[in-house]
Formats: structure tokens, sequence, C-alpha cells
């Protein structure tokens, strides 16, 4: 409801906090986002691997954001994880290891990945 600003993503910040050039990070985000438009577009199903972080899937309408628990620890703790995933089950069907072959993540079995 209502209004949402979007903000420009801040490609200088991301080349300080990377050590990468500003119009090498500009032309990565680009070239990714245009990549996946053209996918999405096709109907392709696909993966974003973020790196240290978890995947984003997109298979025909639906989205999902599954994390790493390695990044979900470093972020809330192992105990803390460990009682969020007794309260609430459903949150560990969004938590998966880094070594999980992405395929066997979907759906389908087929999908694109973006690294």
């Amino acid at each position: 409801p209502g209004n949402k600003e979007v903000e420009p993503l801040k490609y200088a910040k991301v080349a300080r906090a990377t050590s990468v050039s500003r119009q090498k990070v500009e032309g990565c985000i680009q070239g990714t986002i245009s990549l996946l438009s053209y996918c999405l577009g096709k109907g392709e199903n696909i993966a974003l691997v973020l790196r240290d972080v978890g995947m984003l899937l997109i298979e025909g309408r639906r989205v999902t954001m599954k994390y790493f628990s390695i990044f979900l620890e470093k972020i809330s703790g192992k105990k803390n994880l460990e009682i969020a995933g007794f309260k609430v089950p459903q949150l560990m069907d969004m938590v998966v290891s880094q070594g999980v072959p992405v395929a066997s993540l979907t759906f389908s079995g087929r999908v694109i990945v973006f690294p």
C-alpha cells in the first residue's frame, strides 16, 4: 500500500567495499540483471547464488529463498538458530548446506545457475 521509493544502487559504495572499480561493478551488475531478465522472459528456471548467503530460486511463478546454514549461524548464532528451528519448524525449510546441489532444491531438477 502507498508509494514506495526505490533507492538507486550505489555502485561506488559497492566498489569500495569490494576493492573493484566502479565501472566493473556497474558492468557486472547490469550484465547480470540483463541476463536474468532474458532468462525470466524465456520462462527459464533460475537460481541466483549469493555467495556465502544463500540462493534465490525462481521456478515459473514460484520464488523461494534458501539460506546457507553457515550464514544464518553467523548472523544469529548456532544456539539461536537451533531454538528458532525448534519453535518454527517451517523455518528449517529455508536452510540449506552450501554443498547441496542446486538442482536438488528445485521441483523440475532443471535450473540455470547464476554464480
